[in-house]
């Protein structure tokens, strides 16, 4: 008894730790949102700093992220136009990538991250906020199998176009009328419920996004070692037949 005692003891002191003390991301973002719309000023977001446009694809931010992507790609081309033009005269000149510049690719990859970072840690929840506020008129917080974040789009960011698809696909099986909802704390709220069941559709998107992430991760490399295994054991058994004719 004294045992069972004791346990019930520590849960009870254990939820209210986490009661004081740990808030949940469906509060977290409401405070922030709240603080939006009465002053206008933004909130610091760690997770949309840390992992940046990964964080967007897992919030389901799917044109953000393009977006962002977009923004990095251009930067880096930009950077490296004016870096060729300087060494070499010309932008994009064949010998900036002939010739290995590892500090010179290392500072502008890290420069270009960083500052997308910075951003969207700035304004993440912002635009996060501006997100849900469409998804919510168009009634996505009514539906019973959906659900606000996917870790197959953060680990595999070029799939998500797919996962997106099968979210548009369950959205329209689910809600086969127009609704026109308005935004308030309920319906972020009903948005934001991690505790819904995810759509059969959706399902079969993250497996297949699982499943072609792994054979790139995986499968792709190991099968490239092995052409590069036969190239080699090939060109020294014609060099041992060379030598044996000479």
């Amino acid at each position: 008894m004294t045992e069972k005692i004791k346990e019930s003891r520590k849960t009870e002191d254990r939820g209210r730790y986490e009661a004081e003390h740990l808030e949940s991301e469906e509060e977290y973002y409401i405070k922030a949102f709240k603080r939006l719309d009465k002053t206008g000023k933004h909130t610091w977001n760690w997770a949309a700093c840390i992992f940046g446009c990964s964080w967007m694809a897992y919030r389901k931010m799917y044109l953000y992220t393009l977006f962002f992507i977009l923004i990095i790609v251009v930067f880096r081309l930009c950077a490296f136009s004016l870096v060729s033009f300087n060494m070499y005269g010309t932008f994009l000149s064949p010998d900036l990538f002939k010739y290995q510049h590892p500090v010179l690719y290392q500072s502008i990859f890290v420069c270009s991250w960083g500052i997308c970072c910075i951003f969207t840690g700035y304004f993440g929840n912002a635009l996060y906020y501006n997100a849900i506020k469409k998804r919510i008129r168009k009634g996505y917080h009514l539906l019973q199998k959906y659900c606000p974040t996917s870790i197959p789009s953060a680990l595999a960011i070029i799939y998500c176009p797919l996962i997106c698809f099968a979210d548009w696909i369950a959205y329209k099986l689910q809600l086969k009328t127009d609704v026109k909802s308005e935004v308030n704390e309920e319906t972020v709220r009903a948005y934001l419920n991690p505790n819904k069941k995810i759509h059969i559709a959706v399902k079969i998107a993250n497996v297949l996004v699982c499943y072609i992430f792994l054979v790139g991760l995986f499968v792709a490399p190991a099968k490239k070692n092995e052409k590069q295994v036969m190239t080699k054991n090939v060109s020294v058994s014609l060099l041992s037949e060379d030598k044996a004719l000479m």
